[in-house]
């Protein structure tokens, strides 16, 4: 090697001897980084690593204390030698030093033997008959290094295959002589090898032919090993021999002649069936040898099948629940093993298949017709794989278990109907049975995901087993979770939309039917996906799907459609992206593009409602056919059964119901709507109140008379004098809680009445909207939800109020001749004035502590709206007097001693007690203002 030019360069085989040592040093840090130099100095210059391991292990690990790391380093140095530096005497040398430290302990599994047989393996890589004669002479019975030695060749077989096999003759000639002696101990190293060398002679055969090597003294030599496995190992009682030994059975089946193999099976298959316990690595070593003892029974091309379908069905139907086992968890060695054991237990399947193909299909039906769930989910999972040619029997064993409620069959039989529309199964009249069946379990709802993951939990903890048809041994069902049938139907759909041309027939116009429906609500972002897949593809043909629909009289019409999806737009996080699935509009569809970034604004449900609601206006301003919409509101009317009365659908529903009735001009059928929207409304709720309030506004846009006699109707009928809710309030809270969401409710519904209402028509009705005992009336309402709508409504009132000033730039002057500044002064007077007690409901809201079934969050929410209604009161004619001034001021000192959390609460409230100060500072400053111009004037004159 070259030597630095800096001229205090440690020479390499001094720093390589230095490296070495420090693989013993008492820091793991130290060791881990001296292993890791070795192996890249060791592809570099193998010979240099091995000469300084070879001097430090002259005196074994008694003298170095870690001979695992320095054989581990010899290996990777003896594996990258060329051919030609792989010295015979050397590498002997090598050999008979792992040897030696292989024999000096009867200790089994040390990680420095491990590390020895590393050695012994690579030097096997490069020398193989080296490595041989090194280790024959200690292959004896009475030799303790026994069952190292053969766990070396165990390993130069998996290792090189290649070297290995042809030298299995000489190997075979020495165990053989001592099988009969092995303990039981060391019988499951033994069997292990045996699998090993089995192994390499099926990999040496896949290159070269087999036969050549496998001629008569081998095949005496494998049967008699066979023989004594199968009879006396196999029977062992130790479960750890058995497990072993028919893993190397199932290895050496089909190297054994047929006649041999024949005898054996009467006691084989028992043998091996036996094993199928609850252990899972158990159930997969089984079924691996199983699978090859089939391939050797029935694909042999040496003879027909060895056996018939009839002693077959005690191994399939053993097989069968096996299928099911699995874990809860989907991470990890223990899936992957379960996964490793059904695709093996498929294998099985497949292999009796080829030979047998009618026999299994009628096997499998009969089991699915038991509807025992362990033996009907094997039985479709394998059918899955093993679909045959169409036949009607399969479609009528699957329509049969439409019904089951095992969640496992369940989510069988939805992957088996995917598989079967690719083969043209649904063609006929179950078709749309079946894809109805996948649609039902997309549409799997929250809460009853949530019920089934609690019965999940019950199944969990107390365990579902199955006792097999041999013997009295049990496999464990797996779990199948809700969400798992349920993303296994979704993909399923859309795979048989988007790649089966055959199924476009079937599935239009036939999904939408699956849009209106409650069952299939959560189905809907999923079949519009569909839909759009079959639009897209069947784009020039437009018409003709038109004509499709119009064939039909199931399919639902273009209105209710419409109303249906536009209802279901409501959330914008709904899963599947259900909006971005339903709209066309690019600008909409943006907006609910990014979820993440959706939530960063805490009125991002607001803002798409109000989205959706516009939309829908436009949409009705070109449509322009009063029969379209009036057929278009009957449709929304009938939305009301699809929803839950405290679905916040409900409150989209009642606005999109409120802007279609201000575009209708008929005055018979807008009262009967609102009749209908205001009995279907359930008011308890404060989101379907406050959607009802605003549907009432919009409508009121164009029928304010019509709005203002139904609220009036209400009033009268729910009203109560403040004694009679004092009564109510000591008999039944209920009654009062009740009555509370009505009067809140109206509060809404008068306020957003005037929020919409045309300036020009509220003039005429202003006493009709805030008349002498209205406001009185709801202003005693006690629940704390109840009064923010109260508050809520009073804003709404006199903001409206304020824009009427607005309009009319002489209102300072108050000139009586002018209607809008008298009904200014008359509403902010009936607000103000103390007979009306609508002000000091708001100081005292402000200055309350929380109270009447109210959390101290819900009170500060509660003060935050108070702070901005009276914020709007303080800025409208007429002025506060200084006395209420004070008052105000005074109901403001508390908040500065409010602690800083519930930021969410405590941040906006603060945001409008600096409003309110600020408004009042102004109404100040202008009313000095105008005092000094009077007094100027005066001066003046």
């Amino acid at each position: 090697m070259a030597s630095s030019s800096s001229g205090n360069a440690i020479p390499a085989p001094d720093a390589v001897r230095f490296l070495v040592s420090s693989l013993a040093d008492e820091s793991a840090m130290v060791r881990e980084a001296s292993m890791s130099s070795l192996k890249d100095i060791a592809l570099l210059n193998p010979l240099l690593v091995l000469d300084c391991c070879s001097t430090v292990s002259r005196g074994g690990r008694r003298r170095f204390g870690n001979m695992a790391g320095v054989f581990q380093v010899m290996a990777i140095a003896i594996r990258v030698l060329d051919k030609r530096e792989a010295d015979p005497p050397d590498m002997a040398k090598l050999a008979k030093l792992a040897t030696a430290e292989m024999i000096s302990s009867k200790e089994l599994y040390a990680d420095w033997q491990r590390a020895a047989s590393g050695v012994l393996v690579a030097i096997g890589s490069q020398l193989p008959d080296l490595m041989m004669e090194e280790l024959f002479p200690h292959i004896s019975g009475q030799n303790s290094a026994l069952p190292a030695m053969v766990q070396v060749l165990a390993d130069f077989a998996s290792a090189d295959a290649l070297q290995f096999t042809p030298r299995l003759k000489g190997v075979l000639s020495r165990v053989l002589p001592i099988l009969g002696n092995v303990r039981d101990i060391h019988r499951p190293i033994f069997a292990n090898a045996f699998k090993c060398w089995c192994q390499a002679c099926w990999q040496y055969g896949v290159d070269f032919p087999l036969l050549s090597l496998l001629d008569s003294d081998v095949m005496s030599l494998l049967n008699s090993a066979f023989e004594l496995l199968f009879r006396v190992w196999a029977t062992s009682r130790d479960l750890k021999v058995r497990t072993s030994t028919v893993e190397a059975l199932g290895q050496m089946v089909g190297l054994i002649t047929r006649t041999q193999l024949k005898s054996a099976l009467p006691r084989l298959i028992p043998t091996i069936l036996e094993l199928y316990k609850k252990d899972l690595s158990i159930a997969f070593v089984a079924t691996c040898s199983l699978h090859n003892l089939l391939n050797a029974c029935l694909l042999s091309e040496s003879g027909p099948p060895l056996l018939d379908f009839e002693d077959l069905t005690v191994v399939l139907s053993t097989l069968l629940p096996v299928v099911c086992i699995n874990n809860d968890r989907k991470d990890g060695s223990d899936f992957s093993l379960g996964l490793k054991t059904y695709n093996e237990v498929q294998h099985c399947f497949l292999t009796v298949g080829l030979v047998y193909p009618e026999d299994l299909f009628g096997f499998l039906l009969n089991k699915c017709r038991l509807k025992e769930e362990p033996l009907t989910f094997g039985a479709l999972c394998v059918l899955k794989h093993l679909l045959p040619s169409k036949r009607p029997s399969l479609v009528e064993a699957v329509n049969s278990l439409l019904d089951e409620q095992s969640l496992a069959v369940r989510k069988a039989l939805s992957e088996l109907i995917v598989v079967m529309a690719s083969h043209c199964y649904l063609a006929g009249p179950f078709g749309e049975l079946f894809v109805e069946y996948l649609v039902r379990h997309c549409a799997i709802s929250d809460l009853g995901r949530n019920d089934l993951e609690s019965s999940k939990e019950t199944f969990r903890s107390t365990g579902t087993y199955y006792v097999l048809p041999y013997r009295r041994y049990e496999v464990k069902i797996g779990v199948v979770y809700p969400t798992e049938l349920q993303a296994i139907c979704e993909k399923g759909l859309l795979l048989v939309t988007i790649t089966i041309p055959e199924m476009e027939h079937i599935l239009w116009p036939f999904l939408l039917k699956m849009i209106v429906p409650q069952a299939y609500t959560g189905a809907v972002a999923t079949v519009c996906r569909c839909i759009s897949e079959l639009c897209r593809h069947r784009s020039s043909n437009s018409n003709s799907m038109l004509t499709e629909c119009k064939a039909r009289a199931d399919i639902p019409n273009p209105e209710e459609l419409f109303a249906r999806l536009v209802v279901l737009l409501h959330d914008p996080l709904a899963r599947e992206q259900q909006p971005t699935q339903i709209l066309t509009i690019p600008k909409m569809k943006a907006y609910v593009s990014d979820t993440e970034d959706l939530k960063e604004d805490p009125s991002y449900q607001e803002t798409w409602d109000d989205m959706i609601i516009n939309f829908l206006a436009e949409s009705l301003d070109v449509i322009q056919d009063a029969d379209w919409v009036i057929s278009l509101g009957n449709a929304f009317a009938k939305q009301y059964e699809l929803y839950k009365p405290e679905d916040e659908h409900v409150a989209l529903l009642h606005r999109c119901l409120g802007m279609l009735l201000q575009k209708v001009d008929d005055r018979a059928y807008v009262c009967d709507k609102i009749d209908w929207m205001y009995k279907q409304a359930n008011i308890a709720y404060p989101t379907n109140r406050l959607g009802l309030a605003k549907a009432m506004g919009l409508v009121a846009a164009s029928h304010l008379d019509t709005v203002l006699e139904k609220l009036k109707e209400i009033l009268n009928n729910v009203g109560q004098s403040i004694f009679q809710r004092f009564l109510s309030f000591l008999s039944d809270r209920a009654k009062m809680d009740d009555s509370d969401d009505i009067h809140a409710a109206l509060a809404l519904m008068y306020g957003y009445a005037a929020r919409y209402a045309p300036s020009t028509v509220i003039e005429a009705r202003i006493d009709a909207l805030v008349g002498t005992n209205m406001l009185s009336r709801l202003l005693h309402v006690r629940h704390p939800i109840a009064k923010q709508a109260v508050i809520t409504a009073i804003d709404l009132l006199v903001t409206r109020v304020g824009h009427l000033k607005s309009r009319n730039r002489r209102y300072a002057d108050m000139d009586p001749n002018l209607n809008t500044a008298r009904i200014v002064y008359r509403v902010t007077a009936l607000i103000l004035v103390p007979e009306r007690s609508t002000f000091k409901v708001l100081l005292s809201l402000m200055l309350r502590k929380a109270g009447y079934a109210s959390s101290s969050v819900e009170h500060l929410h509660t003060q935050a709206l108070a702070l901005s209604a009276c914020t709007t009161l303080v800025s409208v004619e007429p002025k506060l007097t200084i006395e209420t001034r004070d008052h105000v001021m005074k109901a403001t000192l508390g908040f500065f001693a409010l602690p800083n959390d519930p930021a969410d609460v405590i941040n906006p409230l603060v945001d409008n007690l600096i409003t309110l100060l600020c408004a009042i500072l102004l109404t100040r400053m202008i009313c000095l203002a105008k005092l000094r111009l009077a007094i100027s004037k005066v001066w003046l004159k």
